[in-house]
């Protein structure tokens, strides 16, 4: 096998040629502009670990503690999920693939972490307790993951803001804001910059091949006590219970129903009590006539 240099006329190698042998190639393939050659293994690697296959995740199951009634800015009245945080909630996930069919082969690692409603990450306050607890990592079997989850920190330390639960795979969770649709998350434009720790390029790149393959839910409230009214969570007393606008007609009805048999049941009590009376007085008779001759006997 002969190798074949290729100069230029200062003398710098320009090209290596194997002539007479197998082909083969010692030399990375060629990296983008402004990327370094290993920036750009590592988001070959990747695409070749995820696959862009089109898989995404869905929520199945969210089981919360509550739901109230909220009354909005606007004035429209909304339900209002509600969790304590001294007890678990459940989530289940749903692994699909592009016709929203169950993957039952393989399984996938997944993540949940806590955020925002507004998507941005919630951070560690000076509490040692972590703010999600629970079963925060599971690994999706035959297309479904069961989280069983605890948010410990309350709306009411976080300036009411209330929490959503993101569910993505270990491999490249991140506390990143990501919006499920604009109709829950309205104008929310999370960027890279409000991930912390700081996206990896090969994260960013995982992102960009699956962008479906994360999911949040909808907003939830953080309270202790779970037995506070809706009206009393929005400041106003709960109003006194209405007595039942039907419930002297549906009375009377039930009166004009039963009327005939209740007066039926009426004039037999009367007629046993007459029957009764008569008894009575024949007793009262035999036994006059008992004493009758009785004495009679006696004086003989």
């Amino acid at each position: 096998m002969d190798i074949r240099l290729t100069r230029s006329t200062s003398g710098s190698i320009l090209d290596i040629d194997f002539v007479g042998g197998p082909a083969m190639s010692t030399m990375p393939p060629p990296a983008a502009p402004g990327c370094s050659t290993a920036v750009a293994l590592s988001a070959a690697s990747g695409a070749a670990l995820l696959g862009g296959s089109g898989r995404k995740l869905k929520i199945l199951e969210h089981r919360v503690h509550k739901v109230e009634n909220r009354t909005k800015e606007n004035g429209e009245q909304e339900e209002e999920l509600v969790v304590s945080n001294l007890r678990p909630f459940t989530l289940k996930v749903g692994v699909l693939d592009v016709h929203d069919q169950p993957l039952l082969d393989g399984n996938l690692p997944l993540r949940a972490t806590l955020l925002y409603e507004n998507g941005l990450p919630v951070k560690q306050t000076s509490s040692s307790e972590p703010l999600l607890v629970g079963e925060t990592d599971v690994v999706a079997l035959q297309g479904a993951a069961t989280f069983k989850l605890r948010i410990t920190s309350l709306s009411s330390h976080r300036d009411k803001q209330r929490f959503r639960i993101q569910i993505e795979p270990q491999a490249r969770a991140a506390p990143l804001g990501r919006a499920k649709s604009a109709a829950q998350l309205g104008a929310i434009q999370p960027q890279v910059a409000n991930a912390s720790p700081p996206l990896t390029l090969q994260e960013m790149h995982a992102r960009q091949l699956e962008p479906q393959l994360v999911v949040v839910t909808d907003p939830m409230k953080s309270v202790t006590k779970l037995g506070r009214a809706s009206g009393a969570a929005n400041g106003a007393a709960p109003l006194p219970p209405t007595p039942d606008a039907d419930g002297g007609a549906a009375s009377e009805s039930l009166k004009r129903k039963y009327r005939e048999t209740l007066e039926l049941h009426s004039a037999q009590i009367a007629q046993m009590q007459e029957t009764q009376q008569l008894i009575l007085q024949e007793i009262r008779s035999v036994a006059a006539l008992a004493q009758q001759a009785l004495g009679s006997k006696g004086k003989k």
